[in-house]
């Protein structure tokens, strides 16, 4: 073969003009001073007299090779597009942050913002645990005597009721805007210390330590309405066993003890909040002892922490079956 190439190419030097050399789909060697047409897509060589290759044209692209190349187009600008848009965020990282402290100490005062929010909503909840436990002993009392009940207490007592529960549910949002506060906090502190080159020596302790106690860690998640159900029982149960107050409340929306009197009073109410989207719900259970110094340390006790996290355990076996 290659001989045979090497003759036709000595005879048409005889012949001025161009020469082409392809190689076709079989494998065979082509020398042509034209190119049919059937190998016009072929990938060909321009010779020289002397037989040197003086120019290379790259075979024609095939519909599938385009279109790969476009898909990779798009990919190459789209990862430029997120580059740049990374670069934009580390210049307003570094432009908002001089020092790890600074950027620690914008996480904490968001937190400590968010507590001070949950603190007022917490003490408005035993507000109105009072208030409902006055108006239904002012129903006790009415009924007792044979009176009706007035319109109004009636539609203050569900009032009430519907504010607890509402402010449950806050509570639950603002304990879940406190984790995406500190999971940012975290992927900015370790980009900030990459860009500067920084090392973990002088780490953020809370970063490192075991994470602090969050109410979220009494939030058991039901899928449906037959988990949510069977899981209601095991909480009316969980809170008639270690609520030391009166139950005030029993609904299929919320269970609640009444406020703590004494100082080594536990008082639980655990809500039922549904998903708005989706089918099942998130029971929450919230446990307070009276705000006093030693209704303030008993709460920290180990007897009250097992009961706040005993409650997912208690209810583990209904949600998951």
């Amino acid at each position: 073969m290659v001989l045979l190439a090497t003759y036709a190419l000595s005879a048409m030097q005889a012949e001025a003009g161009k020469i082409y050399r392809w190689v076709d789909e079989q494998g065979n060697v082509h020398l042509s001073d034209k190119v049919p047409t059937e190998h016009s897509r072929n990938a060909r060589s321009e010779l020289s007299e002397s037989g040197r290759e003086v120019e290379r044209l790259q075979a024609a692209k095939t519909e599938e090779e385009i279109a790969k190349e476009k898909e990779l187009e798009k990919l190459r600008a789209e990862q430029q597009r997120l580059i740049e848009i990374q670069r934009a965020k580390d210049l307003v990282l570094l432009r908002t942050f001089r020092t790890e402290d600074d950027l620690l100490m914008a996480r904490n005062g968001k937190l400590t913002a968010i507590d001070s929010n949950i603190q007022v909503i917490r003490s408005n909840i035993r507000r109105m645990k009072n208030r409902l436990a006055e108006m239904q002993q002012s129903a006790a009392a009415m009924e007792r005597q044979g009176q009706p009940l007035s319109e109004n207490l009636l539609k203050d007592i569900e009032y009430t009721r519907t504010q607890l529960k509402d402010s449950y549910t806050t509570i639950i949002q603002k304990e879940q805007e406190k984790e995406v506060i500190r999971n940012i906090a975290a992927k900015d502190l370790a980009r900030f210390r990459s860009l500067k080159n920084l090392h973990d020596e002088n780490a953020d302790p809370q970063l490192n330590a075991k994470k602090d106690r969050s109410l979220l860690d009494t939030v058991v998640i039901c899928p449906d309405d037959a988990a949510c159900n069977k899981a209601w029982e095991k909480v009316e149960e969980y809170v008639r066993k270690y609520a030391t107050t009166r139950l005030q409340m029993l609904s299929d929306s919320i269970i609640m003890s009444a406020a703590p009197l004494k100082d080594d009073d536990i008082s639980l109410t655990a809500s039922r909040i549904l998903y708005k989207d989706r089918p099942g719900a998130e029971l929450f259970m919230d446990l307070q002892c009276k705000p006093s110094p030693r209704g303030t340390e008993h709460c920290q006790t180990d007897q009250v922490e097992q009961i706040r996290v005993g409650f997912k355990q208690y209810l583990a076996d209904s949600v998951n079956q």
